[in-house]
Formats: C-alpha cells, structure tokens, sequence
C-alpha cells in the first residue's frame, strides 16, 4: 500500500513538472559606465534580458538594448554604423546566445525579430567595444553573437516591444 501511494505520488508530481519544464523568464542587465578615446562617463547600458529553459538547461539567452543616438554609449558606433539612427524607426542591439541551435537558434531569433518589424544588421564596431567592457566578463559576452536589428522607417508595426515566440514556449511581450 504504502509502494502505491509513493508510486501516485511521484506520478502527479512528474506531471506537475511537465507543464512547466519549458520556461522563459525576463530580467534586466546592466553595464556600468563606459569610455571612448579620452572620455568616460557613469551612465548605465541597461539590456532587457529574455531566456528560454528547457528544464534547468539554457537554450536560449537574448540581451536587448534599444540604441539611444544621444547616449554616450552611441560614440561606440561607427559613423557608418550612426547612420542607422536616421535610417531606422529605431535600432536594437542583440546579444544572443544558443546553447544547441538544433532547438532554438540565431536563425530563430532573427525570423522572431523579422515578425516584429526588424531587419538585421552589422554592427561589428559597437560590439567590439561592448565586447571589451570590463562587465562583459561577468556575463561571459565572448560565447554570444552580437547584431544589431533595425526597424525600417516607416513602420507598420506600431507595437513598441518585442513578442517573441518558440515551439512550445510561452510567447514572450517584452517592452524594451
């Protein structure tokens, strides 16, 4: 009796841990400071972070800033890169990694990014610098892709997040 009680138990607990073994969660990450030639400054890059687990393993980690030309951090663009800001709507900065793209990949992600009005693009220099920000360290940037995304002016889309959605996730509306 006591086997079969045990046996129930650990059925409606496995089926319990089911429903919730994909998740996504949502954060907020945030570089202190930053320096270009001779000049520093204290303001904060602060991404808005969306993860999707399969378990406790990650699949996928996505770091997304939307690029302010009036912040110092703009002096990280190049100018060919700057000519965004009066191309685009709005551009966003994405830092990405995929644990094992056979489940959710940068191929993914950009289609997700396509759905919400965006285009891709290169941005090699401002993620050279963000690449060598001393707080990169802390959240390893060196194993992520970096892209910039651009919405094109002007835009059907009139949604200022993101909806982001994955086989078997549930859909994530972030503002950004």
């Amino acid at each position: 009796m006591k086997a079969v009680t045990v046996f129930v138990l650990m059925l409606l607990s496995a089926c319990a841990a089911y429903k919730t073994y994909n998740q996504t969660t949502t954060g907020k990450v945030t570089l202190r400071g930053g320096s270009y030639k001779n000049e520093t400054w204290d303001e904060k890059l602060i991404f808005t972070r969306m993860s999707w687990y399969h378990g406790m393993t990650l699949y996928y980690d996505a770091l997304v800033y939307k690029a302010n030309p009036d912040s110092p951090f703009s002096n990280w663009f190049s100018p060919s890169e700057k000519e965004f800001f009066t191309k685009c709507e709005s551009l966003i900065i994405a830092v990405n990694y995929s644990s094992n793209p056979d489940r959710i990949s940068h191929v993914n992600f950009r289609e997700q990014m396509k759905l919400n009005g965006y285009d891709d693009v290169v941005v090699n220099t401002f993620a050279t610098y963000l690449r060598t920000h001393p707080n990169s360290q802390d959240w390893r940037i060196f194993n992520y892709k970096i892209m910039g995304y651009c919405k094109r002016a002007p835009s059907t889309f009139d949604k200022e997040g993101l909806i982001m959605n994955f086989p078997s996730f549930k859909e994530l509306d972030v503002k950004i």
